[in-house]
C-alpha cells in the first residue's frame, strides 16, 4: 500500500472553473479535468514566472512532485487546446486553501489525515483523472468503430438492394 497523498496548498480558489471553445455548446463538447493542484502549479510557474523551487515551496511539496504535477497539467491543457475540448478545474477536498494573507482557510479542509482521503485514487504514479481521460478516449474510439461498422453494413445492404433491383 502506498502512502497517502500529501496536501497541496493553493493561494485561492479559481473564480472560473470551466473553460470551453467559443460557439460550441457544452453538451457537444468533450473535455479534460485539471486538478486544483495542477491549476495552481500552472498559475505559479507559467503565470507568475516563479521557478519550480519557489512554486514547490509555496505549495508545500517537493520540487520533483511539483514537476510531475506541472507536467500532467500542461499535458491536459495541451490536449484540450489541440482538440478543441473544454477544460474543467476540479475543486476537491484534498487541498488546504490559503488566502492572500497566508492564513489557512478551512472552508475546504485538507483531509489527508481522514480515513476517506484518497479512496479510489492511485497513490503516486498516474492519477484517476488520467485514467478517466483514457477511458473517455477509448469509448470515443469504440463509438467511432461501431459507427464505421454500421456504415459498412448499411452500404452492404444498399448494394445488395441495388443488385436485386437490377
Amino acid at each position: 500500500m502506498g502512502r497517502r497523498r500529501k496536501c497541496r496548498f493553493v493561494a485561492d480558489m479559481p473564480e472560473v472553473t470551466v473553460f470551453k471553445p467559443q460557439g460550441v455548446p457544452m453538451s457537444e463538447l468533450r473535455g479534460v479535468v485539471l486538478g486544483l493542484d495542477g491549476f495552481e502549479a500552472l498559475r505559479l510557474v507559467d503565470g507568475e514566472g516563479l521557478t519550480q523551487e519557489q512554486a514547490a515551496e509555496r505549495m508545500q511539496v517537493s520540487r520533483p512532485t511539483l514537476c510531475r504535477i506541472l507536467g500532467e497539467a500542461r499535458s491536459q491543457v495541451a490536449r484540450a487546446l489541440s482538440r478543441g475540448w473544454a477544460i474543467r478545474v476540479e475543486v476537491d477536498a484534498e487541498h488546504a486553501v490559503t488566502g492572500g494573507n497566508g492564513q489557512e482557510n478551512m472552508t475546504i479542509p485538507c483531509r489527508r489525515a481522514q480515513a476517506g482521503c484518497g479512496r479510489g485514487k492511485t497513490q503516486g504514479g498516474r492519477s484517476c483523472r488520467v485514467r478517466e481521460d483514457k477511458v473517455a478516449e477509448d469509448e470515443a474510439r469504440a463509438d467511432e468503430a461501431r459507427a464505421d461498422a454500421d456504415r459498412a453494413a448499411d452500404a452492404a445492404v444498399s448494394g445488395r438492394a441495388r443488385e436485386a433491383a437490377s
